[in-house]
């Protein structure tokens, strides 16, 4: 797993709630959901990145809020969010596929992961996420991620109107590279991601120690639909381009 990919992207990277018609009214809202209540609740955010999400836990009434990300430019983004504005969040730069810090083991009420399960490029990688994940927790804990949909269209232009392009080969494997591209800050930018079948995902969970996934259907937004329309997102909800899940440990 490479930190470099989003190195490049760290200053930017905050547009994408700007560019992402989906990020703002589909999974926003259904991840929040599915996160619940999380007042006095410990949470690790693994693949923080600018601590986007990080943040807005800490600011729904978490207690301890911990930031895990690969990538140091965006790690220093985040903590100079932290600086600018304190909310008490913390950040390591760490790879999430290589265990985690012995303070950190059993420390946790939840864990989440938002687009960062399918940037596992192999099996040991995603095994070693999975892990990690499992290990953060204290008994009774859930693990809320999200990944991407082995079963997108092979058309990149599927999810142009939602704002990206998804390429994926022919004769999709498990493990196979893919790409994403977008336009943020008005840079285009492309980033890698691997493609695993669901039941992949599920295996790999049970494997580290959860007893129990779920998947989760995404919910358009009341906003979303008066501003867009119910047509304009029904080619997403059909088939999205990434997956919502619930691991309970």
């Amino acid at each position: 797993m490479s930190s470099t990919q989003y190195d490049k992207t760290a200053e930017i990277y905050d547009d994408s709630l700007n560019v992402l018609t989906y990020a703002a009214h589909v999974e926003e809202p259904t991840y929040t959901a599915v996160i619940g209540d999380v007042r006095g609740l410990d949470v690790l955010d693994l693949g923080a990145g600018t601590g986007i999400w990080t943040r807005r836990i800490k600011q729904a009434g978490a207690n301890r809020v911990v930031g895990l990300e690969i990538s140091p430019p965006m790690v220093d983004t985040a903590r100079a969010k932290e600086t600018d504005e304190p909310l008490g969040v913390t950040y390591h730069v760490a790879d999430a596929t290589k265990g985690l810090a012995d303070d950190l083991k059993g420390a946790f009420d939840v864990v989440t992961g938002i687009n960062v399960l399918h940037y596992s490029s192999t099996r040991a990688e995603l095994a070693g996420m999975c892990s990690t994940a499992r290990d953060a927790l204290r008994p009774g804990g859930r693990f809320i991620a999200t990944c991407a949909n082995w079963d997108m269209p092979d058309d990149p232009e599927y999810y142009v109107p939602f704002g990206v392009s998804c390429t994926v080969p022919a004769n999709r494997q498990e493990g196979t590279r893919a790409e994403v591209a977008t336009t943020m800050g008005g840079q285009r930018i492309t980033l890698d991601f691997f493609l695993w079948r669901p039941e992949t995902y599920a295996d790999s969970l049970r494997a580290a120690g959860f007893r129990e996934v779920r998947w989760h259907q995404w919910q358009v937004s009341p906003e979303g639909i008066d501003k867009f329309g119910a047509e304009y997102w029904q080619p997403f909800v059909d088939i999205p381009s990434i997956r919502l899940l619930e691991a309970l440990a």
